[in-house]
């Protein structure tokens, strides 16, 4: 009986984590399983609103994905840039 009562107990806990709207992909998702860079600004044209910006890396593209900044920053959009679109610039 116990072990039932606990597993109920569990259930219940676990209910929450659940909770959010089907498909919804906020920035505590992203931040956790996706390697990124935190952009200081987004690229310019892409910040509507207040918004953070993320960059990835994969082979010759950039993805730029954007946040909402309040809330549970809900994903907005992702943009790629391929290498021919941008130019990568190192500063110290």
């Amino acid at each position: 009986m116990n072990r039932i009562l606990i597993a109920a107990a569990s259930c219940l806990i676990a209910v929450p984590a659940f909770a959010q709207e089907p498909g919804r992909y906020v920035y505590a998702d992203f931040e956790s399983s996706v390697p990124h860079i935190d952009l200081a600004e987004c690229p310019e044209g892409l910040a509507q609103g207040d918004v953070t910006c993320r960059v990835t890396m994969n082979e010759d593209a950039l993805h730029v994905y954007v946040f909402e900044a309040a809330g549970d920053r809900p994903f907005v959009s992702v943009h790629a840039y391929y290498d021919e679109d941008f130019d990568l610039v190192l500063t110290k």
